[in-house]
């Protein structure tokens, strides 16, 4: 086949030879670009997707945030003497009742006076005032009345950790205050230490309430885990307490738990903590901690709860003007664990711990 352009002759068919020669080609490469676009296009989606749901997230976190500062704010009403403190101990200890393990009941050291000092000690999720009765003794013979009031839903005798799921913010905040209140009329001066869950009262306390000397806040659990970032540590405290409730001991029951814990925990109860922990952050916003004198007790081989999130918090106490600041963060060589307190804990390390924190309530 032959066409004419000007006036030479020129041969069509090799170059439609051609062209079908390289039609598999052509067609290989548009599929190839077909292939390109559609990675691209999801890829695109799922940044928008992202982005959005980073949106939501931040904005139900702000929402949580002002929430939490108006369902969770402290109620003080502090014991105007020693036998008024003591009453209300009492008042307690007949609510607590006769399904509690007998070592479980809130603690009163008490000289029988108003002392100079007195120390609140607050105990760990799942735990019970037993965690900390070896420390208190030690306090008490120096001369303190020592108050360790149990947590809301803790102790119970039967162990069941299904105790814990009714567990709500408002009965932490409630334990806080009332133990702030009584140790006002037990000692001239209030100290309070908390671990863990009872970090995390310790820091309400150390935001709202200006009755208390010192906070030291022992392993917070103002975070979970170590290694998750503060997004996701966003997202559980929004999402924890509306989820259903997940309990550890449906697949997994710790052997080693101490008699008097439960040998498990409950995602409902750890949401209701998650609430306390942001209504603390909620506060430190907007203004400075009532109390001044803040001591964090960390350590490296810790992986309950997050370090991140509670420096977070310090960052924000410091930046409204915390006027004293400690810290003690024991290396990864020294093997404290998370529950540095507990005599009963196995790898238990109280011969290094206790001198610690007996120093660090007493400094002046």
């Amino acid at each position: 086949m032959q066409t004419r352009i000007g006036h030479q002759p020129v041969a069509v068919t090799p170059y439609l030879e051609a062209y079908a020669t390289l039609s598999p080609v052509k067609n290989l490469w548009n599929a190839a670009g077909k292939f390109v676009v559609k990675p691209a296009r999801l890829l695109l989606v799922l940044l928008v997707v992202l982005f959005v749901a980073g949106g939501l997230l931040y904005l139900g976190f702000e929402l949580l945030l002002h929430a939490a500062y108006e369902s969770l704010p402290s109620r003080p009403n502090p014991a105007s003497d020693y036998a008024a403190a003591v009453n209300r101990f009492q008042e307690l200890q007949k609510m607590e009742g006769s399904d509690l393990n007998p070592v479980c009941r809130s603690i009163l050291l008490t000289h029988g006076v108003r002392t100079e000092r007195a120390v609140v000690f607050f105990h760990g999720l799942t735990n019970c005032p037993q965690q900390f009765r070896e420390l208190g003794q030690i306090f008490f013979d120096m001369g303190d009345n020592v108050l360790i009031l149990r947590l809301p839903r803790h102790g119970m005798a039967d162990r069941k950790v299904e105790n814990l799921s009714p567990l709500k913010a408002e009965e932490l905040r409630d334990c806080a205050d009332t133990s702030v209140d009584i140790a006002c009329g037990l000692g001239q001066k209030v100290y309070v230490a908390g671990l863990s869950a009872g970090g995390t009262l310790a820091a309400w306390i150390a935001q709202n309430r200006s009755e208390v000397t010192r906070a030291v806040l022992i392993a917070p659990a103002l975070g979970f885990t170590r290694r998750e970032g503060t997004r996701l540590q966003k997202a559980m405290a929004l999402l924890l307490p509306l989820l259903p409730d997940i309990r550890t001991d449906w697949y997994s029951v710790d052997p080693n738990a101490p008699e008097h814990t439960y040998p498990g925990f409950s995602s409902r109860a750890l949401g209701q903590l998650l609430r306390l922990s942001v209504a603390t952050f909620a506060g430190a916003v907007d203004r400075a901690p009532k109390v001044q004198d803040v001591v964090m007790v960390t350590s490296k081989s810790d992986e309950a709860v997050s370090d991140s999130v509670a420096w977070l918090l310090i960052g924000l106490w410091r930046s409204k003007g915390l006027f004293k600041f400690a810290a003690v963060d024991f290396p990864k060589s020294m093997r404290i664990e998370h529950d540095m307190i507990d005599p009963a804990n196995q790898n238990q390390r109280t011969e290094i711990v206790y001198p610690v924190l007996v120093r660090l309530l007493n400094a002046p």
